[in-house]
């Protein structure tokens, strides 16, 4: 465990926590008790967790520095090889203002439009610095998302997105990735 991580002891109190998990100890955890957390898994400084919808996060996943992950409006899931760079955001919900509606947490509800739901990112999907990924999404195995995008809308397989509107710049070599990845879970077993 490093010097500036979360202890065991408060480790405990998350939902369910692997083995080998670094938290810095400046990471915000809202609602630890819904957060899900597999083996092999380091969270960077800085970064917020809000639980409320909860949030299951596999093996083998990098949350960079300055993350959010705002679980309060359905489920975040990170699958396992996921990577999030720095200052990423991911929404379980977004208020819908185009029609005229009003926002913002001091407004009730009656007076609000508010669009929720889940987030998956799939085994071995990578997201770039600067990201925000709005609700009722899923980033499909193996996808990657450039620098600073938008994503508003699921992402094929092993396909490389980036920009605002998002489109699609090429693809990520399947084979290569899941011959790598057998290989790392076979060395690791042996």
């Amino acid at each position: 465990m490093a010097p500036n991580s979360y202890t065991l002891k408060e480790l405990k109190k998350l939902g369910s926590c692997g083995k080998n998990v670094q938290i810095d100890s400046s990471v915000q955890l809202i609602s630890p008790e819904n957060i899900h957390i597999g083996s092999n898994v380091r969270i960077d400084a800085l970064s917020f967790l809000s639980g409320g919808g909860g949030i299951i996060i596999g093996n083998n996943v990098h949350i960079a520095f300055n993350v959010q992950l705002a679980g309060n409006g359905g489920l975040i899931t990170l699958q396992d090889f996921v990577g999030v760079a720095a200052r990423c955001s991911i929404f379980t919900a977004t208020d819908d203002y185009k029609e005229g509606y009003l926002t913002g947490p001091t407004v009730p509800e009656e007076y609000k439009k508010v669009k929720t739901g889940p987030v998956t990112l799939e085994r071995h999907v990578i997201v770039g610095c600067g990201s925000i990924i709005l609700p009722n999404t899923i980033l499909k195995i193996g996808s990657s998302v450039g620098a600073l995008s938008l994503i508003n809308s699921n992402v094929p397989e092993y396909t490389i997105v980036a920009g605002c509107p998002m489109r699609i710049l090429g693809h990520r070599n399947k084979d290569l990735l899941e011959k790598l990845e057998l290989k790392y879970i076979e060395k690791k077993h042996d």
